[in-house]
């Protein structure tokens, strides 16, 4: 940890840390807005109006209980784009040697850390939903915004040293030129 607060006094790494977390936001921001909008599509006849997914008032006063396979393909599907989304801003935007991680290996690298992150979430949300119930919005997306933070730090770890690392391709055999 000592080495994470250490790194932070480099500007460029400050820059990154501070680009991830915008990147990070608006990643967030697109997962629960495509995961509210499925869950409105499953459940449009039961909700007030789209807000209500986000509060779990339902027309009749009762609480809506999404079935955990939908409430899971949501989750799913949310997650694809948004991870989607975040490469191509972590590759363009957010990492000052992006082009590291826009190659075959780094793609690579990013979707097997993704779906690492895929099952941390899937797995927590499921948990979660059975734990805690889904019958309320605010439970539902209280695990989702638990689950997102997270999901940041593992994102922004897994990126900066594992895809988006210069030091791993400075070898003899493939060097690139950046």
């Amino acid at each position: 940890m000592n080495e994470f607060f250490n790194a932070l006094k480099n500007k460029r790494a400050r820059k990154e840390y501070l680009k991830s977390m915008l990147v990070g936001i608006l990643s967030t921001a697109l997962d629960f807005l495509i995961q509210a909008v499925i869950m409105y599509m499953a459940g449009h006849e039961k909700y007030l109006n789209f807000f209500s997914v986000f509060s779990g008032k339902t027309i009749d006063g009762l609480p809506y209980t999404l079935p955990l396979s939908l409430y899971l393909t949501s989750i799913v599907v949310s997650f694809t784009v948004s991870i989607l989304f975040n490469y191509l801003m972590c590759a363009f935007f957010v990492y000052e040697y992006g082009n590291v991680g826009r190659n075959n290996k780094g793609f690579l690298r990013f979707c097997i850390f993704s779906l690492l992150g895929l099952s941390i979430t899937t797995a927590g949300s499921a948990i979660g939903y059975a734990g805690i119930g889904a019958n309320s919005g605010l439970a539902v997306w209280g695990i989702k915004i638990c689950i997102s933070l997270l999901m940041f730090v593992f994102n922004f770890f897994t990126r900066k040293y594992f895809v988006f690392n210069i030091a791993l391709i400075r070898d003899d055999d493939n060097t690139i030129n950046l």
